[in-house]
């Protein structure tokens, strides 16, 4: 038997403490975005006076077409993001000097507007500089090239900054929090040794207007930050793209999914720092708060990394697990990096950097991909989110307890990682068996949880040992009220979310992968004041069943596999759990993204009258029997409307392998130069109108097997990428005219199975190879469904 024990300390004394980094807060009258009082003490945030758990995704409006950008907000806030944190890339809007450009994609005002009208807070992170893989970190050509002291307090530096921070605030007016939606202001990025400088740009982002009640700075790399100024965030990334190209897992991801007070991470950002180590954050000084866990990771051209979704979601539940009160995602909506008047404008070998990325791409394997793809990440994170939108305020304000059984050092992979959230007597159990597959753990059999609360009485759970599956990572409530009296003493599910259904509220959770599900409840004391607890029976086998625990309570179980189709939306005039593959919510509707011939629909609570109205596919809908507690339909849609079949004809073969360079500060392989695609193989692929159809997005998704390929339409770049494994995707309904008339080109070359590229070695081809062999257009497609 695995023994699982922790003692709880006394619930912790008053948690109200001297702000951190919080100018007071402010309110807006009753309706506009952003309202209420925003302030942050040293264990967590509050609004209006109580606990806040924001949950954050970074999506960057100036890489990509703002026509793409509602979709993009409405996606992200439909998969739980309540937070949009964006960069304000210098060299995205002075290109030239003195000329400052703030429309189309560079249109700052209007994304902040756009989140503000559909309920979305904001972070703007004004930098002056940024990083976000951005050429000279997002500084114009001409501020890098002259002769200051750059990120510094030198008069002459500042004296650029001042105008584009005033540019900045211009953009902003009013949009503060209290009028707006931006409820905090980044300063710069990864600055380690200069907390005078964070307070130089702090003060004079103030004297130009900008007002948001928090201020923050990344604090990871034992950064130096002018104390009580600046919120610190932290980060934690699954991969690594920035590390060399050596072979198996990023040596600085491995503490990411265990449980712990550590909050720094060392190894972000460590390839631009002259020493590894450059100074000591006050981690314990103020809350928990994160800005950069991994939504993926791009590859470079040396270092090209899968992301699995599995590795996203433990890593996340790890950070709750260790305390976070504001999970910050980055990237969590891919985009492109896009092309400037006088350059590319992506991170390069040539302008400096360690590493050459992609000059186009920024796809970042998110949970939504650079053209909105919607990933098994995005579901993963979005079962969290539903917990934490209907826990987090309570979990914000629970420490977090490790066991005694511990590991020194974070290396015994026999012993299982968990930790418990609680105020001494309610909280939450958080366990994680996963981590990347590379040194991916093995099941835990014989596993009890033994918690003892801070008034003695202990719980053991589950009654019986279970076995804790390779790869399960999850969360149990203990003590949970259940309102009208009913407590939920414990449970081996894991809670989701709860709705109003009539006169009863109904808590959501579901199973736990190779655990019996237990339900102990206490229930409310009776005439003769006994309290009583019960066991609900859970019937054997899958699918969702509803409990009853009294009339003025139940419980809906669903299966691990249906959490990750199981969204909350309005419809019908009501709360409802829609099980789907993708869908998104809008004034009473549901709009069903079509991603297979045919797919299944639940509806719960079940709704009387349901019609499909058509979309940009004709679908066929179907009322299924079979009973249960929800409201089952099917939706068919013909198999040659999702897909159609394309090919590549080669004209030129590759002369050989790109060229072998190596080059930056840390000497790894350089991607290949512009005049070197001359020497690439050359592909077209020609498209007729069937295969591009007018409506809805036409996804070009090609197999293939290289190095390095870029796209061109008529002579034009509109991708590229780096082969690591993955389908390479285009969208093509931007350029349907043009391909039309000219097709699309693709230059490649073959891998070199020598060259210091790190990819999985389970798919590094042991020759030189170039191949595709599969071209499909992916027709994304959706209908409609309104209920009453």
């Amino acid at each position: 038997m695995l023994h699982a024990t922790l003692r709880l300390p006394e619930p912790p004394a008053d948690t109200t403490h001297r702000p951190v980094a919080a100018e007071g807060g402010s309110t807006g009258a009753a309706g506009l975005p952003g309202t209420g009082t925003i302030t942050a003490n040293s264990r967590h945030l509050s609004r209006d006076g109580a606990p806040w758990f924001p949950v954050m995704g970074e999506y960057h409006f100036s890489r990509q077409d703002p026509g793409q950008w509602r979709t993009g907000l409405e996606r992200m806030k439909q998969g739980g993001i309540t937070v949009v944190s964006t960069y304000v890339f210098w060299n995205h809007h002075e290109e030239h000097q003195g000329t400052f450009r703030w429309t189309g994609s560079r249109n700052l005002r209007a994304f902040v507007e756009l989140c503000a009208e559909l309920g979305l807070d904001s972070v703007v992170r004004i930098g002056p500089w940024a990083h976000g893989e951005a050429r000279n970190g997002g500084f114009p050509d001409w501020l890098q090239a002259l002769p200051v002291n750059h990120r510094s307090d030198d008069p002459a530096y500042l004296a650029h900054v001042r105008p584009f921070f005033s540019q900045v605030a211009d953009q902003l007016s009013g949009l503060f929090h209290g009028g707006g939606p931006i409820v905090a202001v980044q300063l710069e990025n990864e600055l380690y040794d200069q907390p005078g400088h964070i307070l130089t740009l702090k003060h004079m982002a103030q004297e130009l207007g900008m007002a948001p009640p928090l201020w923050t700075a990344t604090a990871w790399g034992g950064a130096q930050l002018p104390a009580g100024e600046v919120l610190p965030l932290y980060g934690g990334y699954p991969e690594a793209f920035w590390e060399d190209a050596h072979p198996g897992w990023a040596r600085g991801s491995r503490k990411h999914y265990f449980f712990s007070h550590i909050r720094d991470d060392h190894s972000i950002g460590a390839d631009l720092r002259p020493t590894a180590d450059s100074g000591t954050a006050a981690e314990m000084a103020a809350p928990y708060a994160t800005c950069e866990l991994g939504g993926g990771m791009p590859s470079a051209y040396h270092r090209r990394p899968i992301i699995p979704a599995a590795d996203v979601s433990a890593l996340a539940l790890a950070k709750i697990g260790s305390g976070s009160v504001w999970q910050g995602y980055y990237m969590f909506h891919g985009a492109s990096q896009g092309l400037g008047e006088l350059s590319t404008l992506q991170e390069s070998q040539s302008t400096g950097y360690p590493n050459d990325l992609p000059v186009m791409s920024y796809d970042f394997q998110a949970p939504l991909g650079e053209h909105g793809q919607v990933r098994e990440s995005y579901h993963r994170l979005r079962a969290q989110h539903l917990f934490l939108a209907e826990a987090g305020p309570g979990l914000a304000g629970m420490p977090m307890t490790l066991p005694d059984t511990v590991p020194a050092g974070l290396d015994d992979a026999e012993t299982l990682r968990w930790s418990v959230r609680s105020d001494g007597r309610a909280g939450f159990i958080f366990v994680n068996n996963h981590q990347p597959s590379t040194d991916a753990l093995g099941a835990k059999e014989g596993v009890q949880f033994s918690v003892t609360l801070a008034d003695g009485a202990r719980l053991s759970i589950p009654r019986r040992p279970a076995t804790i599956a390779a790869g399960a990572h999850f969360v149990w409530p203990f003590n949970l009220p259940l309102g009208h009296g009913a407590t939920l003493v414990h449970t081996t599910a894991q809670l989701l979310t709860s709705l109003p259904v009539g006169p009863r509220t109904c808590f959501v959770f579901s199973r736990t992968e190779g655990v019996d599900t237990e339900f102990e409840v206490a229930l409310p004391a009776d005439d003769g004041g006994t309290r009583q607890t019960i066991q609900l029976a859970v019937p054997p086998g899958p699918g969702p069943v509803e409990l009853p625990v009294t009339d003025r309570v139940s419980i809906l179980l669903i299966d691990g596999d249906d959490a990750l189709r199981a969204w909350k939306a309005d419809f019908a005039g009501a709360p409802r759990i829609i099980l789907a593959d993708s869908l998104l919510a809008s004034a009473g509707t549901l709009r069903l993204d079509i991603t297979a011939p045919r797919q299944e629909v639940g509806i719960y609570p079940p709704v009387d009258n349901v019609a499909a109205v058509p979309g940009d596919v004709e679908a066929a809908v179907s009322r299924l029997g079979g009973g249960g507690p929800l409201d089952r339909f099917t939706v068919e849609v013909p198999a040659g409307s999702l897909a159609t079949a394309g090919s590549a004809e080669l004209l030129q073969e590759a002369a050989g392998p790109a060229p072998l360079r190596t080059g930056g500060v840390h000497g790894r392989a350089a991607a290949p130069l512009d005049s070197d695609y001359e020497t690439a193989a050359l592909f077209q692929l020609d498209f007729t109108a069937e295969q591009l159809p007018e409506t809805g997005q036409n996804l070009l998704r090609i197999s293939w097997t290289g190095d390095a390929a870029r796209a061109f339409i008529a002579g034009a770049l509109v991708s590229d990428n780096y082969w690591n494994g993955l389908a390479w995707a285009i969208d093509l309904a931007p350029h349907r005219d043009a391909l039309l008339r000219h097709g699309l080109q693709i230059r490649a070359f073959p891998l070199n199975p020598d060259a210091p590229i790190y990819v999985d070695e389970s798919i590094r081809p042991g020759r030189t190879t170039l191949d595709i062999p599969d071209v499909r257009i992916l027709h994304r497609r959706h209908m409609v469904l309104t209920g009453r």
